[in-house]
């Protein structure tokens, strides 16, 4: 919101008090999405009106209910969109700062902003999203910014007057922990002339921004940039560098590097200091020396600057320049200032590292690195020489140790990288991230700290003596996680893809033996990671794991005994519970495996049904024919017991008084027995067998064909014919001979029965006609019971199901072997 006015004389009365909520804003009851289009366009460029100045930007849904647009202000931020507005009605005017799609406000900061009891930075009226952009409200100072009063050199009254109410601003955005980062003459606001007054505003670059370098016209961000931000470093010293630029600049009337390219502005700020012998008044000579010192450490701050308002004279840092062929080359500078060099080691780590130790001994940066040294005055120059140049170190450790002697003051680096114990945790999220572009440092740089116990180096800069503490309680952890690994990889109960997913961290390397045959490899070494992240920062991190345990725990959608016993048993130990999200996945796999299993089960069994289904039907549908079959199959009965009644009464019935046979059997006549009577019992056992015969065709249908009543004479036929046949072939040389069947079937099967018959005659000649009516009874009621067992054999047939179908499990599901008791997966 930098380039844009406030209120003239702190008069304006602003619409609200600042709104501390980072969400939507508080009176639009209904704020679209980022992905929804506000009413009337996309948004991001949307018009609704015409001015004098021609058409404007249209406020977001949320702001348009209660402002209307009234100029677009001229110059726009690179990273959002200035609107003058009003209330409807009202006379006070707002400037809205919208930003661009991609760019988000500091979500900090908004929550600082309200603490700040500040006159001279810009109250912040209301903040929110809305429309899928973040937007902040201020009022609105006509007179400008700073840019506007820089036509040429100012008084040096007035000079220290700006001086004196920008170094309070920056104080206090500094007790409220807000590094501006982008402070310049377009984010000072001119709040009043007479007297004059100034604000800060723009309060902090997303981190989007932060992490690029933006130029506006002339170069003015980067000029105003302190040499450390080329770096990233962030720290309160690169506001007050800013400060001292925009005081050179108004005691001067010239613009820092005007004209120059970004390449030169970058060289300069990292290879040379900015002069302030240009500034004519000495006393603010002093302050803009005091402020642009290069070395952050040196640089004048809050209390330097009180000083010199009071009318003091702080020291200032005086910059060391090493004489033309002296000092240390390097990227193409030569360093005689062994601060100033560590510095600049850290900022080119990489091409330092293979610079200087890539080539061994042999190399000649590394003789011209010894020569420096050499000259250097410092008792620690041998042991560091001795003990880790010339020792059999990787090129970075090397380089480590060199820094850490160099300026042990600096925040400890390794890699290029800041390792504080608030940097440790964040290794662990990088590692398990192979897409994050810093994924291979975040690997390279934790490998680094395992396997030479740097942490203990580390801890030899001035404020960073915690790291051994974070160093030994790693190695303690490690030591303890992999004794749990172990254990578990050894249990029985688990899949065989555990053992995978709970793999050894570290390396014996850094002193941590594992006992028994070695785990898998713990690559990329997230657990390690996440040990270190324990060791660094247990209470959070102990948090985090159980949250992530609980989580995992809840993805298991499925008992899994073997799971549920590990998770069961982690209680509030955090190894346990990186157990557990670990094995995790293995869990979930085995749960997923399980329903894909079910599924193609039920599809299976579906395909089953709809088969036993459509045999169900085919089998119904022959209901009539089976029935049809049934009858026809019991008329050659009704043939037999009306043959065998004509018998019977042309035997025994008909005639008083015995009768002699020709074979010599006396045949007792019945006078009650006739053909009639002897007709209608056989009519009636046919009924009964034709009625046995048709219930059981209707209840199989098509089946009775396969249960019908021949199926079991034809099995008796046949094995009776295969025992005859041998007889006839026992008995007829012919079939000797010939190995063909013998005419002595015929007539076993002839004469046999006939003689048992005769005989049997002659004993029952005066009950015959009895007995056989007692045949035609018992024989179909034998019929009826048997058809009942057919019957009742057939129903528990079909009972079971069609064949291959599974019986259902619990709540309906299909069996699984983990139903039974003491089932397992």
């Amino acid at each position: 919101m930098g380039e844009f006015g406030g209120p003239g004389d702190g008069g304006t009365t602003p619409p609200r008090e600042t709104r501390r909520d980072a969400g939507a804003t508080r009176r639009d009851p209904r704020v679209p999405g980022p992905r929804e289009a506000p009413p009337g366009g996309a948004g991001a460029t949307r018009r609704d009106g015409e001015a004098a100045g021609g058409s404007l930007m249209r406020l977001p849904a949320a702001l348009a209910e209660r402002y209307e647009a009234v100029a677009e202000l001229p110059v726009q931020g690179a990273e959002s969109d200035l609107l003058l507005v009003r209330e409807p009605g009202g006379a006070d005017e707002y400037v809205v700062k919208i930003f661009r799609r991609g760019y988000r406000a500091d979500r900090e900061v908004w929550e600082k902003l309200p603490g700040l009891d500040s006159p001279h930075v810009l109250r912040i009226l209301e903040t929110g999203h809305a429309d899928g952009r973040d937007y902040e409200i201020t009022a609105y100072a006509p007179d400008g910014n700073l840019r506007a009063l820089m036509a040429g050199p100012l008084p040096p009254e007035t000079v220290a007057e700006i001086a004196a109410q920008l170094a309070a601003g920056v104080a206090a955005l500094h007790r409220a922990g807000i590094v501006h980062r982008d402070l310049k003459p377009e984010n000072v606001l001119v709040l009043a002339t007479a007297p004059l007054r100034v604000a800060i505003a723009d309060f902090g670059l997303s981190k989007v921004l932060d992490q690029s370098v933006v130029f506006a016209s002339s170069s003015r961000t980067l000029a105003y940039a302190a040499p450390e931000s080329l770096s990233g470093q962030v720290s309160p010293a690169r506001d007050w560098w800013s400060l001292g630029m925009i005081v050179r600049e108004l005691a001067t009337g010239r613009a820092p590097f005007l004209g120059l390219s970004e390449t030169v502005v970058v060289d300069h700020l990292a290879t040379r200091p900015v002069p302030a012998d240009d500034v004519a008044d000495p006393r603010l000579r002093l302050l803009c020396r005091g402020l642009l010192a290069r070395d952050p450490r040196r640089r004048w701050a809050a209390e330097q600057v009180t000083e010199w308002l009071d009318g003091g004279s702080p020291p200032v840092a005086e910059e060391t320049h090493a004489p033309p062929g002296t000092g240390l080359p390097f990227k193409g500078r030569r360093y005689a200032d062994r601060a100033e060099l560590a510095r600049a080691l850290v900022e080119e780590w990489e091409h330092a590292a293979l610079y200087f130790f890539g080539r061994g001994e042999t190399g000649e940066a590394w003789r011209s690195l010894r020569e420096w040294l050499s000259d250097v005055q410092d008792d620690g120059r041998i042991e560091l020489i001795d003990g880790y140049l010339t020792a059999r170190l990787p090129p970075d450790v090397k380089l480590l140790h060199l820094v850490r002697w160099l300026d042990p003051a600096l925040p400890p680096h390794y890699l290029g990288r800041r390792v504080t114990a608030e940097d440790l945790p964040g290794l662990a999220a990088l590692a398990a991230d192979p897409g994050h572009p810093d994924h291979r440092t975040a690997c390279l740089l934790g490998r680094g700290l395992w396997e030479q116990d740097l942490l203990r180096v580390l801890a030899g800069f001035e404020g960073a003596g915690e790291l051994a503490r974070v160093g030994d309680q790693w190695r303690a952890h490690v030591a303890a996680w992999n004794d749990l690994a172990r254990w578990l990889r050894g249990q029985a109960a688990g899949p065989p893809g555990l053992a995978a997913r709970l793999p050894d961290a570290g390396t014996d390397g850094a002193g941590v033996r594992v006992a028994g045959p070695p785990g898998p490899a713990d690559d990329p070494p997230v657990v390690l990671f996440t040990l270190l992240a324990l060791a660094a920062r247990p209470a959070e991190t102990r948090r985090l794991l159980a949250d992530a345990s609980a989580s995992a725990r809840a993805a298991v959608a499925e008992p899994v005994p073997w799971f549920a016993w590990l998770a069961d048993g982690a209680g509030d130990d955090p190894l346990r519970h990186l157990a557990v999200v670990r094995a995790a996945p293995e869990a979930v796999l085995e749960t997923e495996s399980r329903a894909r299993d079910r599924h193609a089960a039920e599809r299976r069994d579906e395909a089953l049904r709809a088969q036993w289904a459509e045999q169900e039907r085919l089998r119904l549908a022959g209901r009539g024919a089976a029935m049809t079959r049934a009858v026809l199959w019991t008329l050659p009965l009704l043939a037999l017991w009306l043959l065998g009644s004509a018998v019977v009464d042309a035997l025994f019935g008909g005639v008083d008084g015995p009768r002699t046979t020709s074979a010599g059997f006396h045949l007792q006549k019945s006078s009650w027995v006739s053909f009639s009577l002897l007709a209608v019992f056989s009519v009636l056992a046919w009924a009964v067998h034709c009625a046995c015969e048709v219930v059981v065709a209707r209840a199989q249908g098509k089946d009775y064909l396969l249960y019908g009543p021949w199926s079991w004479m034809s099995k008796v036929l046949g094995a009776g014919g295969r025992g005859l046949s041998k007889a006839s072939q026992t008995m007829s040389g012919a079939a000797q001979r010939t190995g063909r069947r013998g005419c002595g079937v015929l007539l076993l099967a002839g004469t046999v029965p006939l003689l048992i018959i005769l005989l049997l005659l002659g004993a029952v000649t005066s009950v015959a006609a009895l007995l056989w009516i007692l045949l035609l009874l018992a024989v179909p009621a034998a019929h009826a019971v048997g058809a009942g067992l057919r019957l009742h054999r057939w129903r528990e047939d079909r009972a079971a199901g069609p064949p291959g179908v599974r019986p259902a499990g619990p709540a309906g599901r299909p069996a699984h072997p983990t139903d039974r008791p003491g089932g397992t997966a």
